[in-house]
């Protein structure tokens, strides 16, 4: 595979590629975080709540549909091109893809018991497995930074805004839809 489609695949895949790719990611996503008892709590941040299978897709589809809006939204403030609002969001759906395959560190029963046990305050544990902590830290960490790079590349090829001005809009858009998701997804 050549690098620059991996680094950048927005320039080289199809809109019906991304979309596909991106819907077989989110139904996966919303298995897997159905019989792993996770629940989407934010734009980037999931809990040990457990969801129907039904609310987990929703939740899904909320986090997307709100960030690809705000892109949207922005792209066509800012950009002198014509933007489609089924660009923005097939690709901003495949962008997503990093921050599900992160989730799958809670597949791992060790890592599962050990973030369980920090997210429920347990110090002892906290202590005890700190390589543990590191090593999942530091994957989710690169995972994150994947999800964000795709995100904003995804941004830059569908709206035509790019450098300095599409970073600092898609950095606003990231933040309102963290901060929006937060107060919508409790409302599910």
């Amino acid at each position: 595979m050549d690098m620059k489609k991996f680094v950048n695949p927005f320039d080289h895949l199809s809109l019906c590629k991304t979309l596909c790719w991106g819907i077989a990611a989110l139904i996966l996503t919303s298995i897997f975080m159905w019989q792993a008892g996770l629940r989407l709590s934010s734009l980037t941040q999931v809990n040990f709540a457990g969801d129907r299978l039904w609310i987990a897709t929703v939740r899904q589809i909320v986090v997307w549909l709100l960030f690809a809006v705000l892109l949207y939204v922005a792209g066509v403030i800012l950009s002198g091109s014509k933007i489609r609002f089924r660009d923005v969001a097939a690709d901003s759906l495949f962008a997503r893809i990093p921050f599900d395959v992160s989730l799958l560190i809670f597949a791992v029963p060790r890592w599962r018991g050990v973030m369980a046990a920090v997210a429920d305050g347990n110090i002892n544990t906290a202590m005890h497995y700190m390589g543990t902590l590191m090593v999942t830290g530091l994957l989710s960490l690169v995972l994150f930074v994947w999800y964000l790079y795709w995100s904003y590349k995804a941004f830059a090829v569908s709206t035509n805004v790019r450098n300095g001005k599409g970073v600092a809009a898609f950095a606003v858009c990231f933040v309102a839809a963290y901060a929006a998701s937060m107060y919508l997804l409790p409302l599910i």
